[in-house]
């Protein structure tokens, strides 16, 4: 006979509640941080949508704990000051903005847990134009607590791409004209012709859209063959004004004039590319990396925000409690003079995978119980986070741990006295 066969079970209301416990993989009991180092060869410097800067660095404490700031707004001690460990959900701004799962894919995805090769070689395979040199420790940090920033303190990275310009203007005539946010120098430029008719052009530069001048060596002649056709420009030939240990500046405004009998509707698309400066004004590959882990975090499974046990169906009865089911594949663990049993009766054994009944035969005359339950693979969705120690400001900025943790899940389960046969389980 199967525990589902047994008659006349008498049924009453079963209520569960998911306890989420985040600790580090080594004992960690207090951290000790110092006033950060101006003069690091880790340190850089971001530029936000708004233009405001900020400066970037791996938060490290002591003993050999690297982390990342949680909080923009935060201070830092200028002295050595006391750090715990301790939880997202004791920080009332980061609850009430929600994204720790999200922060938690970040640094399980980043430097230092993962070495800049094993980074870059990651951020290439999804397709981010990185070329061959591997990202930097700097750039990578700047780019890990750009995201975090964005998630806790709603900072976007400026990632408006330099050489895309921010109007286009097509006539009057001849002429498409290009308005650029700042002042680019331009390395060269493309277009593609939708005629089989042959199109000829050439760029010009102004600072005021009003006064125009020729970019040298820019002329461009296509074949009477539709395609793509680029023109690569001189050094120096967009440079308005440069200054000693400045980059130099381009034009705000440029144009392409078409050669008579040419019409410009011939011309398709047309881009550009740089000189003398970055794409963005982060790091290209700040820009890349931010990018990436924010797509990676955004995207991330919401499976760590729902509770890991069914109990929908669950109903107890004088012997038996349940059917429950788990999320994801769990090895459960019942308290003492508990016992746990799948379907045919027999004691629950191993790790229980999804989709699979199981019961809880509880003891005499109790009406709780807590599960513990550990996962094969490390449970993600949970930050680590290090805060001032009793006595230390509470203006000291908390940061979220770049180290390896556990997550453990508890289940507290609750049956009422009172039975009733029509009453059905529910998971809270």
């Amino acid at each position: 006979m199967t525990v589902l066969s047994l008659p006349h079970r008498a049924l009453a209301r079963v209520a569960t509640q998911q306890r989420t416990q985040v600790r580090p993989a080594t004992e960690l009991s207090r951290m000790t941080r110092y006033r950060g180092g101006t003069y690091s060869h880790t340190v850089d410097r971001v530029v936000f949508s708004d233009g405001t800067t900020a400066r970037t660095d791996l938060i490290r404490l002591h003993p050999n704990v690297h982390a990342y700031s949680l909080d923009f707004t935060g201070i830092a001690p200028h002295v050595p000051s006391q750090y715990q460990p301790g939880t997202w959900s004791a920080l009332p701004h980061l609850c009430n903005r929600g994204g720790e799962a999200e922060v938690d894919w970040i640094l399980r995805n980043s430097f230092p847990l993962l070495t800049p090769a094993e980074l870059s070689r990651q951020v290439r395979a999804a397709g981010y134009p990185l070329g061959r040199a591997n990202i930097n420790e700097h750039e990578a940090i700047a780019a890990t607590q750009a995201a975090i920033w964005y998630l806790t303190n709603g900072l976007d990275l400026d990632t408006q791409p330099l050489n895309i310009p921010v109007a286009v203007r097509r006539g009057p005539g001849r002429v498409i004209t290009f308005e650029f946010d700042g002042e680019p120098q331009l390395g060269g430029y493309s277009l593609r012709t939708n005629s089989d008719a042959a199109v000829a052009v050439r760029l010009q530069k102004s600072t005021n859209a009003v006064d125009w001048q020729d970019v040298s060596g820019s002329r461009l002649t296509t074949d009477t063959e539709k395609g793509r056709y680029e023109r690569t420009l001189g050094v120096g030939s967009t440079l308005s004004a440069s200054s000693h240990g400045q980059r130099g500046r381009g034009y705000r405004y440029y144009r392409l004039i078409a050669d008579a009998g040419t019409s410009t509707s011939a011309i398709g698309h047309v881009g550009f590319w740089l000189t003398g400066s970055r794409h963005y004004r982060n790091a290209d590959r700040i820009v890349h990396l931010y990018n990436y882990l924010l797509a990676g975090a955004l995207t991330t499974s919401s499976e760590a925000e729902q509770p890991a046990l069914v109990a929908s169906g669950a109903t107890a009865g004088s012997e038996l409690v349940g059917p429950f089911q788990v999320r994801i594949p769990l090895t459960l663990n019942a308290a003492d003079g508990q016992a746990l049993i799948d379907s045919d009766g027999f004691p629950l054994e191993g790790i229980v995978q999804p989709n699979t009944d199981f019961y809880l035969r509880p003891k005499p005359g109790t009406s709780m119980t807590t599960l513990t339950a550990t996962a094969p693979h490390s449970l993600t969705g949970r930050v680590l986070t290090g805060m001032a120690s009793e006595g230390e400001s509470p203006r000291f900025t908390p940061v979220a741990l770049a180290l390896n943790s556990d997550v453990a899940i508890q289940f507290d389960i609750r049956w009422d006295g009172d039975c009733h046969p029509d009453i059905v389980g529910e998971a809270r």
